[in-house]
């Protein structure tokens, strides 16, 4: 048996995707190499725009050449890969069930989902839910406004930037200190544009602000031209933020219409 391909190890596998889209650090120790290796690749093929060849695939996950090739023909096989005719490999059709099943398994309530709906409708503004999903910040639900120009957030995952996001404020500002100080020593505070906050300091004072008031603003912070509001709402036991989103001029000018109709959403939800 190629122990390149097969072998159980202790040895850690450097480059995997992290849930914060990092590396992990050198401690994490796959149980089954090859299986990480797959999905390694997986990972890899996943995040290319239209594909990659099997030398793009090596250079990229840095695996031995014979490794590749072998993983390649499995994944191939499996159904997982699929080969075109330019000979880039590309997600096959079996990633398709796994697509569905995760869609089932990670499902948002019905309830919540419908809250969504009508506060975009009354808004005309995209509107989502975020929630924790194991300890990661994740879109839940989603809908686009119905105003000329709107956000858009098709993105499932939310991580990596959690601090510059008016859900990730709202979500941590609820959180206990553990989970904060957590959070404070796992994170990047990358600053994204000019008015992201970058320090603990500056977010815990803005952690406090939102206990305050009741609510998180993203004030341009994630991206220029767009502010977002974020509301708790609390459903059979678990805490999610309501989002609006939209482009600042519009958000300012409309936030006391836009703050109510979210208010009264969540009124019997808090």
């Amino acid at each position: 048996m190629n122990n390149d391909i097969s072998e159980d190890t202790d040895e850690p596998l450097v480059g995997m995707p992290a849930k914060d889209g990092k590396d992990q650090p050198a401690a994490v120790k796959p149980r089954v190499q090859s299986v990480a290796r797959a999905a390694k690749i997986l990972f890899c093929v996943a995040e290319s725009e239209a594909g990659m060849s099997a030398a793009e695939i090596r250079e990229a996950t840095g695996l031995p050449t014979q490794a590749t090739y072998h993983l390649l023909q499995t994944l191939q096989a499996i159904s997982l890969l699929r080969r075109g005719s330019d000979n880039s490999y590309v997600l096959g059709l079996r990633v398709g069930d796994l697509i569905d099943g995760f869609r089932n398994h990670f499902s948002c309530p019905d309830e919540l989902r419908g809250i969504v709906k009508r506060v975009a409708d009354k808004t005309g503004e995209t509107s989502y839910a975020s929630g924790w999903y194991d300890g990661d910040l994740v879109s839940l639900s989603v809908e686009t406004g119905t105003n000329p120009i709107h956000a858009s957030t098709g993105q499932k995952h939310l991580g990596g930037f959690t601090h510059a996001r008016a859900s990730g404020k709202l979500l941590l500002a609820l959180s206990d200190k553990a989970a904060q100080d957590a959070f404070f020593r796992s994170s990047d505070l990358k600053p994204l544009t000019e008015n992201t906050l970058t320090t603990q300091e500056q977010l815990l004072a803005d952690f406090d602000e939102i206990r305050q008031v009741g609510y998180a603003l993203d004030r341009e912070e994630y991206a220029l031209g767009l502010t977002c509001l974020a509301v708790p709402i609390r459903l059979a036991g678990d805490t999610y933020a309501l989002c609006v989103s939209g482009p600042t001029a519009r958000m300012k000018r409309d936030f006391k219409k836009i703050l109510q109709i979210v208010d009264n959403e969540v009124s019997q939800y808090r």
